[in-house]
């Protein structure tokens, strides 16, 4: 007997999914309707691009005008100068300070630094003063520096940030700013000269116990009329190579307000003892004043000393920004080669991590303080928020990267042996050199008019 319309096997049914079937139908038709669905929902002045003449295209549906190129772009208003680059003289002056550094004290040499009675080596610093002539680099020429920009010595500082080079220059860069902004041409004529050659170790004391400003706005040290001149009393701490300097200019309260004063030694009523601080390439030292003979320096010391602050934020992230890509480098390179299950450190996500938080704090950090350079070669009235948002953004972040250096080398890299814990304490006593991060937030929000 033949099988009419709906005999014979009932009709197999699809079998379901394991676990269900997916939400808003099965398959391609539970997809498209999907699809419909979410396009029906979309706002149709989202797409009024849609409706406009494309561009032509070329034989292979390419535009047919490619986009115009960056260079060909005015991206700069005309007129302006850009300085966020460093000139081919910059970059030739941070590779001969490189050199200097890989050839007269690497960090082996440092070692052996650390380890003396000076806080530094009086033939590293002769090369550097001398023959590379950086003590004077922003020095004018008429008092026989070079005049060259802070771009340059942020160059020059950076190399020497990353070698941990044990050296007054900072000092003397500070003391030498101090006498520029104050402007008294008998003592510019007599010492400037004596600083930009190298010969004498120039300070700048400011800082005194107690007091949480780098520079205090009333003084404790104060001043006297003595004869002649001026007779000095009270403690200043933390002063930068406090133990060699052979000038001191320091701030204290006298008959007609606070002002500037120059020690020269050896002097009578003078005590200096050098500090043991944590950071051991870093000289400083406390010095009591006790009838002190000192000259006052003419000038408007408030605002020299204002200027100086910004100098010294300018230099001190420089040093830092080169230390930080020290840091870096050192790091990356040991994740290359220390090996564990079979392949390097650097595969895994962990360690990849922390090595891109460091570039991106050292890139953040790096950026500003390309700008507070450019602000002190090109607007001077800009320099002070500038220099303060540099050195905020430099000094935790270095700090952040040494930890990470030490934390990335294991074992390692706690040991006195190796460099990661010079450049860790180092980023310790640098983050409350010349005030702490609360100082500078506190700068820049006074620069700000906040």
């Amino acid at each position: 007997m033949g099988r009419g319309p709906g005999a014979g096997h009932p009709r197999q049914r699809p079998r379901p999914r394991v676990g269900g079937p997916r939400p808003g139908g099965r398959g391609r038709r539970g997809r498209s309707r999907r699809r419909r669905r979410r396009r029906d929902q979309r706002d149709s002045a989202q797409h009024r691009r849609r409706t406009g003449a494309r561009p032509a295209e070329g034989p292979r549906g390419r535009p047919e005008h490619p986009l115009q190129p960056a260079e060909a772009l005015p991206l700069t208003p005309s007129g302006a100068h850009v300085s966020l680059i460093f000139t081919d003289d910059q970059k030739s002056l941070a590779q001969t300070v490189k050199r200097f550094v890989a050839d007269r004290t690497p960090l082996p040499k440092v070692r052996e630094v650390i380890g003396g009675d000076r806080s530094y080596d009086p033939e590293v610093w002769a090369g550097l003063a001398g023959t590379l002539g950086l003590a004077g680099l922003t020095i004018p020429e008429e008092y026989g520096g070079a005049g060259a920009t802070h771009a340059d010595l942020s160059a020059a500082l950076r190399e020497l940030g990353a070698g941990l080079v044990p050296s007054p220059l900072l000092a003397c860069v500070l003391a030498a700013g101090t006498l520029v902004a104050l402007d008294d041409e008998e003592v510019n004529r007599k010492l400037l000269p004596r600083l930009a050659e190298g010969h004498v170790v120039g300070t700048l004391a400011v800082s005194e116990p107690g007091n949480r400003q780098w520079i205090p706005a009333r003084p404790a040290t104060s001043a006297v009329r003595s004869g002649g001149g001026f007779a000095l009393s009270g403690t200043k701490v933390a002063v930068l190579n406090g133990a060699e300097a052979e000038l001191l200019l320091v701030q204290a309260a006298g008959p007609e307000g606070t002002g500037v004063y120059l020690v020269e030694r050896p002097a009578d009523g003078l005590t200096v003892a050098k500090d043991d601080g944590v950071d051991p390439t870093r000289g400083t030292a406390t010095v009591t004043f006790d009838g002190t003979a000192a000259r006052l320096v003419a000038g408007d010391a408030a605002a020299a000393l204002d200027h100086v602050a910004d100098l010294a934020n300018l230099a001190i992230a420089s040093e830092q920004s080169g230390a930080m890509g020290a840091c870096l480098a050192m790091t990356t390179e040991f994740a290359k080669i220390r090996y564990t299950f079979g392949q390097p450190i650097g595969a895994y996500q962990g360690v990849k991590h922390k090595l891109a938080d460091m570039y991106n704090l050292w890139a953040l950090s790096d950026a500003a303080l390309r700008e507070a350079t450019r602000a002190a070669d090109e607007e001077p009235a800009k320099l002070g928020a500038a220099a303060a948002a540099a050195r905020a953004l430099t000094s935790q972040g270095y700090l952040a990267s040494a930890k990470n250096t030490m934390l990335l080398h294991g074992g390692i890299g706690f040991t006195w042996e190796h460099d990661a814990h010079f450049f860790y304490k180092n980023a310790i006593a640098g983050n409350v050199l010349a005030g702490d991060a609360d100082y500078q937030l506190d700068r820049l929000a006074d620069k700000l008019g906040i």
